[in-house]
């Protein structure tokens, strides 16, 4: 529930500080004083007479911005509007109305206004153009203008929660209390409030006007400027609540829901049924009324039904070529195949076609679509161009389906699962295996590489194919073990070496010209074998691990994923050569290969994107022995992985790259800066924190050069060492460093002496590096100088290499101008060489040993072993930390040969071209995608408006029998509109024949009487025993709400549902709101629920009508007849409910007889004790005139058992 708060006026900015209180009566002063003074340069001891400061005044003002207005009530032009509401206006600001307001509250807490809202009925008054006045100037007689004392009450700023943070939650608004008269058209304007106000509006000299009211109390006439204008028309008297207040529950006339029907010239036959008048029913009838009234029984009526029903009959068989007879038609007879009608039958289309009660419900059909016949047959030749486009389809997809058949049965069943394989490749992620599996999903999930079911792939392994000639499949090997007196490198022990016969099943490792060109290449042959092994390497039984040679480098013939697992297979024997080297090199001799499981090499994880985005590039590593192409795309991970351009990562080929580097060796120098706070306690005295940040660049010489980063934290001592005049300080430093191809991290340590009569500071640093794939130590020197702040409190120390650090400089009068600190140069004096960081880092702990012992002999004055111990530690803990090694995954079989019989099943035109016919055409009632559409019009409007058009009483006979201010609920009468229904697509059935189109003449055209869904099934499947509206789909007691008042042609946008009643309260959670609403006149109205007349029976329902919630508005009911003229305000018994206090508050609250009420054209401004409650009395404040004449939305709750039964009560 929003809460709104209203304050009786609002300032701000300079208008806050004005001292001149507002009694109400003063005129003077026109503008505002504001007292001030003024100091020079912050000092407190000198002041400068400042002249009197005034604000801008009401006699100030020509015009207003129109853009400041947010909002009118009413809206401009509105032709109904209510007489119960004030008219208002609403300003951005919520200081608006007083802005030019000269004073401040008094202490009664009143504020008036600088301008003010008043409406004048058009015929008293209108804004008009005059010569010379910039504004159009309204003339008219005071007696049409609000009371120019009481203006402040109708002023007041509102604001809502969370104002604080969001300005359009509070506005300001101006309220005109007019007594708005019914049927009248009103001029609302802007005008100003204060005399001076109005002669600035007009261009007329001030001449000492003041702050007294622009208008008095009489008759006299007076010109006001206008700044903003509008016009509006009221309609009858009253409101929502006050229409919703009249509405009653009132007992239905008799004759409602029927009416009488003549019979007694039947026009065919020279007797009538047997009764004179019969009673025909209407679409809805009055809850407890019987479904069908009674029909003559006799033996008169029964030889009229059998005149009637061979009246009906068609005369002859219509073999001839005789002219069709004009008959009566007989209604569904196209549906149900159906030509003659049975007098003896209860069936629906029997009793339809016999009974005249019914025929005019199937009548009123046939004419509703007579009336609409050139509209329906346009629509439904439009449909029919659709259908044939559809047809169209249909034919293409049966042709498509013949010829790709024969195609399929004879070029694509035949292959293997290998060749079915290949052919789907470009289409794997489209395959659907199962509901939640595609083919190139399968192909992920399983041991099988990726890249073996991509399109590259088998063309570079096709079977005539260059790599096909050079690449061959050795398996039936031995393995033996490595040879000691060669043994493998720590980073590559990874399986043993075995030795091979030059040919194998899959055939010798030799170049084209001599393989055997009459065998087909073996890599094509056992692509199949693939799918069958569990590894996801081609494998013959006897070897399931597999080997493969390569007389090619392994990068150019292996996918980017498995590269570094091959790489690991053929990894350097002797530091020199790669083994795939070597084989090439003895092609026509034995060959040496490595063995290693799959599984090994499928453990190794993808690389995570954030990973990625953190790893080192290597553009150029000639130590890898591998393509620049290659490494290229090549990176290594921060924590120490490659990164394949396959996005795989591996932890092999670390130990390949080295800095080889003499120990020692100069290097190059650097250049930064670093500055950072240190405090003392006394100057000189104690000892002092240090820390800040640091950063420059680094250069190793050769175009080698890279930034650097961190920082730092340190100490240094309060006085000298004993005889000293130096002091000592020592600081730790951690950060990181890059390149262009490389980055890490660093970790150092400096100390060095300062002097405090001279500001300079020297010292010396060492320090550590690494990467991922490197490590290496650096020393030197780093000068810098030291001073103190500008609060002398806290000293600054800084180093600076790039010359450009200026401080500001201490005088003799303050602070001076900034001076360079001078050139200062820090040398790299040594780089130490550079380890490699191999794979035992990641195993082997004991390294960090190693690392410590290769670290330069500390030169720190101060700093222990142990801290750069600590510091060497901690880089290794968190960069180098041993893991284990992952788990080999789990993976399924392949499995080739039944996914190539399901893609065989799947690519069959027999399945994908009725698929793709069935996307494009939806074939009615779910019939064949591939049987051409035969096609009936459908409309899917409501079809009670053309019923009603004819006349309001076949919708409700007996309306105007009903009293006006009534509300009623009704049933819908099923048997009469399915006669209607089936009139209607019968008559249009004819009308589809008469124009030749397209038809069998028994399609379901019309299907919704109510415009919800389908009222009934299509009509050639109904049973023919059923009687008439037992086929409805819809409830045949369906609950209509009819409302017979103004009510909803005043408030069209009315909110009406229906909801269980808890206790006397509407449950809003499951409320039921129209599924159809219409209008039958002007001032009737029906809405239909799904709801039945059960429902409501079997627990306690309600019907509510509610105004729709907007905006705030506020004004005063009209005058209660039950109260007596100036009675006492007594507030509605609603306990706990605050919000409705005021709800019952009207006009003869406040005027003490009723000639007063009529007399008055504006509502009082005096104080009124009579109206008065909590102790808020009318009268007293412009924020309780607004609680007072706030307007709460209305809402009406009609239980349901009294709009069923009202002869049953009161109302």
């Amino acid at each position: 529930m929003t809460t709104y708060t209203f304050a009786s006026w609002d300032r701000s900015g300079a208008a806050a500080s004005l001292t001149d209180p507002d009694d109400l009566v003063r005129t003077t002063p026109v503008r505002g004083a504001l007292a001030a003074t003024a100091s020079v340069n912050g000092g407190t001891g000198r002041s400068v007479p400042v002249p009197a400061l005034r604000l801008y005044g009401p006699g100030d003002v020509r015009a207003i911005e129109p853009n400041e207005i947010v909002r009118i009530f009413p809206l401009p032009g509105t032709p109904d509007a209510e007489t119960t509401r004030f008219p208002l206006v609403e300003f951005e600001r919520t200081e608006h109305p007083w802005l030019f307001t000269p004073l401040t509250p008094g202490p009664s807490g009143h504020l008036r206004p600088w301008l003010a809202l008043v409406c004048v009925p058009l015929s008293k008054g209108r804004p008009e153009r005059v010569p010379g006045a910039r504004l159009p100037v309204l003339r008219v007689e005071g007696g049409e203008l609000p009371d120019p004392a009481t203006l402040h009450l109708w002023a007041h700023a509102q604001t809502l929660p969370g104002h604080e943070t969001d300005p359009r939650r509070s506005v300001s608004r101006l309220l005109c209390p007019r007594r708005l008269l019914p049927y009248t058209t009103y001029t609302a304007c802007l005008v100003p409030a204060f005399e001076a106000g109005r002669l600035a509006g007009l261009e007329q000299p001030l001449d000492g006007a003041g702050l007294a009211p622009a208008w008095g109390t009489g008759t006299e006439t007076r010109d006001l400027p206008v700044y903003f204008s509008w016009t509006f028309a009221t309609a009858e008297a009253g409101d929502f609540e006050t229409l919703a207040d009249r509405l009653r529950a009132r007992p239905l006339p008799a004759q409602a829901g029927r009416r009488p029907l003549d019979i007694s010239r039947p026009g065919l036959f020279a007797e009538g049924p047997g009764s004179v008048v019969q009673e025909v029913e209407s679409a809805l009838r009055a809850p407890g009324a019987p479904v069908e009234a009674a029909w003559p029984t006799g033996p008169q009526s029964a030889r009229w039904r059998q005149r009637l029903a061979d009246a009906i009959a068609p005369i002859g068989d219509g073999s001839g070529d005789e002219d069709p007879d004009v008959l009566p038609p007989l209604y569904g007879g196209f549906h149900a195949l159906r030509k003659r009608a049975d007098p003896t039958s209860q069936g629906w289309l029997d009793i339809l076609n016999l009974d005249p009660r019914w025929r005019v419900a199937a009548g009123l059909g046939a004419r509703a679509v007579q009336a609409e016949q050139e509209d329906l047959m346009a629509s439904a030749w439009r449909q029919l161009a659709d259908v044939r486009a559809a047809n169209r389809v249909v034919d293409l997809g049966r042709f498509a389906r013949l010829v790709a058949g024969r195609l399929h049965l004879r070029h694509v069943t035949p292959l293997s699962a290998d060749e079915v394989l290949r052919l789907v490749t470009p289409s794997q992620s489209r395959l659907p295996l199962a509901a939640d599996t595609t083919l190139w999903s399968s192909i992920r999930s399983s041991p099988l590489p990726n890249a073996m079911a991509t399109t590259a792939f088998f063309r570079a392994v096709r079977p005539m194919g260059v790599l096909s000639r050079r690449v061959a499949l050795v398996s039936g090997a031995a393995a033996v073990p490595v040879d000691p007196a060669k043994p493998m490198r720590s980073a590559r022990a990874v399986g043993t070496v075995e030795t091979a016969d030059p040919v194998g099943t899959a055939g010798p490792v030799a170049t084209a010209d001599e393989r055997d060109a009459s065998r087909p290449p073996p890599f094509a042959g056992v692509l199949t074998a693939v799918a069958a092994s569990p590894t996801g390497l081609a494998v013959t039984p006897r070897d399931p691990d597999g080997a493969v040679c390569f007389a090619v480098p392994p990068e150019r013939v292996v996918a980017a994923e498995r590269l570094e697992a091959v790489r690991k297979v053929f990894a350097p024997l002797d530091g020199a050569s790669d083994a795939w080297k070597q084989v090439a090199a003895d092609a026509a001799g034995r060959s040496l290969k490595r063995r290693v499981t799959t599984e090994q090499l499928a453990a190794t994880p993808p690389v995570p994107a954030t990973a990625l985005n953190r790893a080192f590039r290597i553009p150029d590593l000639p130590e890898a022995e591998a393509p620049a192409d290659f490494l290229a795309r090549t990176a290594v991970t921060p924590e120490g992985d490659l990164v394949f351009p396959s996005g795989r990562t591996g932890a092999a080929g670390l130990g390949l790259f080295t800095e080889r580097t003499a120990p020692g060796a100069p290097r190059g120098g650097f250049a930064g800066q670093w500055i950072g706070p240190w405090d003392s306690v006394a100057h000189g005295d104690a000892a002092g924190n240090w820390k800040g940040a640091c950063h420059g660049t680094w250069n190793l010489g050769a175009g080698r050069s890279g930034r650097w980063k961190g920082d730092f934290v340190g100490t240094w001592s309060g006085r000298p060492p004993a005889g000293g005049t130096d002091y000592t300080w020592l600081a730790l430093f951690t950060g990181t460093w890059e390149t262009e191809t490389e980055n890490g991290t660093w970790r150092g340590a400096c100390t060095g002496t300062w002097r405090e009569n001279d500001n300079d500071s020297d010292g010396v640093f060492t320090g550590t590096w690494r990467s991922a794939l490197r490590h290496g130590t650096f020393q030197g020197t780093c000068p810098g100088t030291w001073d103190w702040n500008t609060d002398n409190k806290t000293g600054v120390w800084w180093a600076d290499c790039h010359g450009d650090l200026r401080i500001t400089g201490d005088g003799p009068g303050g602070d001076q101008a900034p001076w360079d600190t001078g050139v200062l140069q820090g040398l790299v004096d040594q780089w130490g060489d550079a380890h490699p960081l191999g794979l035992g880092v990641f195993t082997d702990p004991g390294v960090l040993v190693e690392q410590q012992d290769q670290l330069p002999v500390p030169v720190v004055v101060g700093a222990r072993p142990e801290d750069l111990r600590d510091m060497v530690v901690s880089a290794h803990d968190r960069s180098l930390k041993p893991s284990d090694a992952p788990p080999v995954p789990t993976r399924d079989p392949f499995p080739a040969q039944q996914n190539g019989q399901l893609i065989v099943g799947l690519t069959d035109p027999a399945v994908t071209v009725p698929a793709a016919v069935a996307a494009r055409v939806d074939p009615p009632d779910g019939g064949d995608p591939q049987t051409p559409v035969q096609w009936a019009p459908v409309f899917t409007d409501a079809m009670w408006p053309p019923l009603s058009g004819q006349s309001r009483e076949w919708m409700f006979g007996g309306l105007e029998h009903v009293p006006a201010d009534t509300a009623v609920l009704a049933l819908t009468n099923a048997p009469f509109v399915a006669a209607y229904m089936v009139g209607l697509n019968h008559e249009f059935a004819r009308e589809l024949r008469w124009r030749a189109y397209p038809t069998d003449q028994r399609g379901t055209y019309f299907a919704s009487f109510w415009g919800y869904g389908t009222d009934l099934p299509p009509l050639h499947t109904w049973q023919l025993g059923l009687p008439l509206g037992a086929h409805l789909t819809a409830p045949p007691d369906r609950v209509v709400l009819v409302l017979r008042s103004a009510l909803l042609r005043r408030y069209p946008g009315a909110i009406i549902y229906a909801a269980p009643l808890n206790g006397s309260d509407p449950d809003e959670d499951h409320a039921r709101h129209p599924i159809f609403r219409g209008g039958l006149d002007p001032d009737t109205a029906m809405l239909g629920f799904d709801l039945t007349e059960t429902d409501l029976t079997a627990s306690p329902w309600c019907f509510v009508i509610a105004e729709q919630p907007t905006e705030p508005r506020f004004g005063l009911d009209d005058p209660d007849p039950h109260l007596g003229w100036g009675s006492a305000y007594q507030a509605p018994n609603t306990p706990g409910d605050t919000a409705d206090d005021w709800n019952n508050l009207s006009w003869t609250h406040l005027f003490d007889s009723e000639a007063a009420y009529q007399a008055a054209t504006h509502a009082p401004g005096t104080v009124r004790p009579n109206v008065a409650y909590d102790g808020l009395v009318w009268g007293t404040s412009a924020a309780g005139t607004a609680r007072q004449c706030f307007q709460q939305p209305v809402r009406v709750v009609m239980p349901a058992d009294r709009l069923l039964h009202p002869e049953e009560n009161d109302r």
